[in-house]
């Protein structure tokens, strides 16, 4: 009962920290498609920072229910059923994929740049900064280029 609790706390905080930046991705998402967002860079930067959230603000979770956090809040993000999510993340991950591990290191660094927000709250301009740089790198920037190989783009 309790850890069906921190899963529905755990999608709502995690979703909560992606939203003011999935608002502002690539144009709002406006045109972007489920494989747009189906890239190891973005899943491996998606996936570890809604694992950190989770663990951060829920406390220690089981590895079945922070799958299915994971699953439950990359799927409202990316239409991508969460069997398919899965078995991506188990093999980029397994494979050592660079992309994916760069996501993974993203996502780490986002979540240090959010936690240092409340530690200095004159750096809130410059932390703020730092976020919006590492969500374009990790996410933005490979989302503009899928949508750039597009034809319909």
């Amino acid at each position: 009962m309790f850890e069906l609790l921190k899963i529905r706390r755990a999608r709502r905080l995690a979703q909560a920290t992606l939203d003011p930046f999935l608002r502002g991705a690539s144009g709002g998402g406006d045109g972007l498609q489920a494989g747009d967002w189906l890239h190891p860079q973005i899943i491996g930067f998606l996936a570890t920072l809604v694992t950190l959230v989770a663990q951060r603000d829920c406390g220690p979770m089981r590895s079945h229910a922070l799958a299915a956090v994971q699953a439950d809040v990359l799927n409202a993000v990316t239409e991508i059923g969460p069997e398919l999510i899965g078995e991506e993340i188990c093999l980029w991950s397994s494979r050592g994929d660079p992309a994916f591990a760069a996501g993974v290191g993203g996502a780490a660094a986002f979540l240090e740049a959010m936690s240092n927000r409340g530690a200095d709250p004159d750096g809130d301009e410059a932390t703020d900064a730092a976020l919006a740089l590492l969500w374009e790198e990790h996410v933005g920037l490979v989302l503009a280029r899928a949508r750039g190989r597009r034809p319909d783009a």
